[in-house]
């Protein structure tokens, strides 16, 4: 059934629950960059509730820190009187995806930080033992 003219639209709420992982706690100082079909809206980490008229919506989040990077994309229903979360998480290096989804995310790129950290150390005690050698 349509809204008689002069009558606003039926709304839900779309709410959009940014986070990012403990290794990346300088995003604390930034925030996410969040856009409803191209249209940008200013928003912390978190919970960020926005009501919306019923309808289907393009939803993309990424994280803003020199510059945008982790960037996820998902497309988004939302009925009069229904209330839609969409989970985002920031990846772990600059350089990646993002995830995003209806359901709580994990950190993308968790593997290659961890990989390269063993790498770096493994390097500075070769570099250690020759020069003390």
């Amino acid at each position: 059934m349509t809204q008689p003219y002069g009558y606003p639209a039926p709304a839900g709420r779309l709410v959009v629950d940014s986070s990012y992982g403990a290794g990346s706690f300088v995003l604390a100082l930034t925030g996410p960059k969040i856009e409803i079909n191209g249209q940008p809206i200013r928003a912390k980490w978190g919970q960020w509730p926005v009501d919306l008229p019923a309808g289907n919506y393009h939803v993309r989040v990424s994280t803003r820190y020199l510059g945008e990077f982790g960037p996820a994309e998902q497309p988004v229903a939302v009925y009069p009187g229904q209330q839609v979360v969409v989970y985002y998480r920031a990846p772990a290096t600059v350089g990646m995806g993002g995830s995003i989804g209806f359901t709580p995310q994990k950190t993308r790129g968790l593997g290659a930080v961890v990989i390269l950290s063993v790498l770096a150390f493994v390097l500075t005690l070769v570099v250690v033992t020759l020069v003390l050698a």
